[in-house]
């Protein structure tokens, strides 16, 4: 193990110059959300603005507004990294390069780009809004991590299963209606909420908006730090697994491949012998 850490740190430059060669092409990926969101932004004060809506109801807005663009950011970041991962965990291999390291550099990419389009609500929020700028930068390290934990067994799943972009857009679509962006739960919906909550992304989503527009209340929910936790321990242990298995399956794949071939090279030796 240590002679793989050794390895990893002297390889990191050579990390870092592929996955900015893999990255340069896809910029837009990165520049989409980050312009979508200001302008959004924009329209929306301008329309609050005009209109003389209470601040109550600036703050529904700004809520779903912190919502949507942390999903989205987070969704095509996991999309771009898992696409690429099957790709770089065989060439990879060939160098000695760990291909998680390119899901590193998205996710902390996209979750600086994500905090600064946050930062701008914050900035955009009626003073009477109370907002808090450390609550957002700590669940956007959650999403980080939760983004590379992610991407990594989709990356997995990927190797062994070919269509998967379908699965992940049907999920998808289904994510952004059980998390708080379309239907915010009120106290009337307690039980609702409860159930939503076993969804590790909804915790992501209600921290961001939740620091957004109401501070650091969003940090009082201790069970639910803990249970996310619990959740991103268990997704490694699955990612630690695949990890085996793939490579026990492409030993038996090699192996058996080695045994044909030498069974076939022991036939023509013996059809040349009978002739």
């Amino acid at each position: 193990m240590i002679d793989s850490i050794i390895s990893y740190f002297i390889n990191t430059p050579y990390l870092i110059k592929h996955a900015y060669h893999r990255l340069k092409p896809k910029w837009m990926w990165l520049v989409i959300p980050f312009i979508a969101s200001a302008i959004v932004l924009l329209i929306m004060m301008m329309i609050f603005n005009m209109n003389g809506i209470e601040e109550i109801k600036q703050a529904r807005g700004f809520f779903r507004l912190a919502a949507v663009t942390s999903f989205a950011y987070m969704w095509i970041a996991i999309y771009q990294s898992y696409n690429t991962f099957k790709h770089d965990y065989f060439t990879g291999k060939l160098f000695n390069l760990n291909p998680i390291f390119q899901n590193v550099i998205i996710a902390l990419l996209f979750g600086l780009t994500m905090f600064i389009s946050l930062v701008m609500i914050v900035l955009a929020t009626p003073v009477n809004i109370e907002s808090s700028i450390l609550s957002i930068l700590f669940f956007v390290v959650m999403s980080i991590i939760f983004m590379v934990v992610i991407s990594t067994l989709l990356g997995l799943i990927a190797i062994m299963q070919n269509k998967l972009n379908m699965t992940y857009f049907v999920v998808s679509i289904i994510m952004f209606f059980i998390v708080p962006i379309v239907f915010i739960p009120n106290t009337n919906t307690t039980l609702i909420v409860h159930i939503l909550m076993l969804n590790p992304l909804y915790y992501l989503i209600e921290g961001i908006s939740q620091s957004v527009v109401l501070g650091a209340l969003s940090l009082n929910n201790i069970p639910h730090h803990i249970y996310y936790i619990l959740c991103l321990a268990i997704l490694c242990v699955i990612i630690y697994a695949l990890y085996r298995y793939i490579a026990h399956k492409k030993y038996a794949y090699a192996m058996n491949h080695t045994q044909q071939v030498s069974e076939h090279r022991s036939d023509e030796q013996d059809y040349k012998s009978d002739e």
